[in-house]
């Protein structure tokens, strides 16, 4: 039997165990010994993860950690266990990798891209689950989710009789994975689950993957997850209840059309290249044509929706106190507000605004102001900093959000 190199690592432990006839004490010894080397189990119980709200609320909050010469799979398992989240490392990164890492005061979102970084991969996420892989897998894998769900969606709006079969394979469903198990046996439960038939099972290579789970994921996740590691892809068949795999392509594009919301056709046009000059734009009437990874859509939408535009992960203090149990004191003269805001967020307050609305009502946060107050409340100072320029504000917790009254 063909034995992975990504397999070895838990053929080992259990070899041991076979060996020693299961003498707990000292396999527990040479775990000790040797953390990246974890005993292969055969029973784990299913891990119940976070999911949906609560998944997206634990990735921002605060994580600190600190690894040095520790391998990829442990640190990622740790977090597993403490912080409660399903994280699929693709079995083409080597699991023994070893990281040196300090992650302090960054959202938990954040550290797991700093430590993908680390092992030159990146994350994706995808249903409830951190998805860490090499970084061309990860951009295919966000336009390939894109493309079948658009698919599926034709297929429904083909037919009436169809929209039930779509819903059914949109359910939320959690499949878990035991050590040693093989990439077909994982497949066959996501078959079966939504009633699916796999054409040429065949092409499925063998090999042998650490426990896992796959979390609060309907069909096309599930299917993405496990064959995006293999190198394939999949087209739905017999009307959603046949797939046929298929490689990955070299490029994976999905199509999109965007109309300008100011101006011409050509200015957009313009636009579009300066900022993406690799960009193919076919024009095509008052609209423009763009095929391109869902990754550089993403980013076209940021560069048109200015409101939209996702800010980089910023600095968590763990110790932050929500604004509305603070006291302030200050004492300022001729000072810009923008100064005095980025003072404020070094102790955990956030600032949320959309600074092309500002400029339009001729908000300039650089004015200088003079702020006096003692052991005042929010509103108060709140007041003092903003009144000034003419600016409304809503605390929620540490943010304040802006906008020009």
């Amino acid at each position: 039997m063909k034995i992975s190199r990504n397999s070895l690592n838990w053929w080992i432990p259990l070899f041991l165990l076979l060996m020693t006839g299961g003498n707990e004490s000292r396999l527990a010894r040479a775990a000790n010994q040797n953390s990246d080397h974890q005993l292969a189990v055969l029973d784990r119980d299913p891990p119940k993860y976070l999911t949906d709200r609560n998944f997206r609320r634990v990735l921002v909050q605060p994580f600190s950690a600190s690894w040095s010469n520790v391998g990829i799979r442990a640190i990622l398992q740790r977090i597993q266990s403490t912080q409660n989240i399903s994280i699929i490392l693709d079995r083409r990164i080597d699991p023994s990798l070893k990281l040196t890492i300090d992650t302090q005061n960054l959202s938990l979102e954040a550290g797991l891209e700093k430590i993908a970084s680390e092992a030159h991969a990146q994350i994706g996420i995808v249903g409830s689950n951190i998805y860490i892989g090499p970084a061309q897998a990860v951009a295919n894998l966000m336009t390939l989710l894109e493309l079948k769900q658009e698919e599926l969606q034709n297929l429904s709006a083909s037919r009436a009789s169809l929209k039930s079969r779509v819903l059914f394979l949109s359910r939320k469903k959690t499949f878990h994975y035991q050590d040693l198990e093989t990439p077909a046996e994982i497949l066959k439960q996501i078959t079966d689950a939504y009633q699916l038939t796999l054409t040429d099972p065949k092409q499925i290579p063998h090999d042998l993957w650490a426990n896992g789970s796959l979390t609060a994921v309907n069909a096309n996740q599930a299917l993405s997850l496990v064959l995006i590691q293999l190198g394939f892809t999949f087209q739905w068949e017999q009307q959603g209840r046949q797939i046929q795999l298929e490689p990955v392509p070299e490029i994976v594009t999905i199509k999109k059309t965007y109309q300008p919301r100011k101006g011409s056709v050509s200015a957009l046009i313009t636009q579009l290249k300066q900022a993406f000059p690799d960009l193919t734009v076919v024009p095509s009437g008052k609209s423009i044509t763009i095929q391109a990874s869902i990754e550089v859509h993403e980013k076209i939408e940021q560069l048109l929706n200015p409101t939209k535009t996702l800010r980089s992960p910023k600095p968590v203090n763990a110790d932050a106190v929500p604004i509305q149990r603070r006291k302030f004191t200050l004492r300022v003269k001729q000072v810009p507000l923008l100064a005095i805001m980025n003072k404020l967020e070094q102790s955990g307050i956030e600032f949320d605004y959309n600074a092309s609305q500002l400029k339009s009502a001729g908000i300039d946060l650089n004015k200088l102001i003079d702020v006096t107050v003692k052991d005042a409340k929010p509103p108060e100072f709140f007041d003092a900093l903003f009144s000034p320029l003419n600016l409304d504000y809503q605390i929620q917790g540490t943010k304040v959000i802006l906008t020009p009254k």
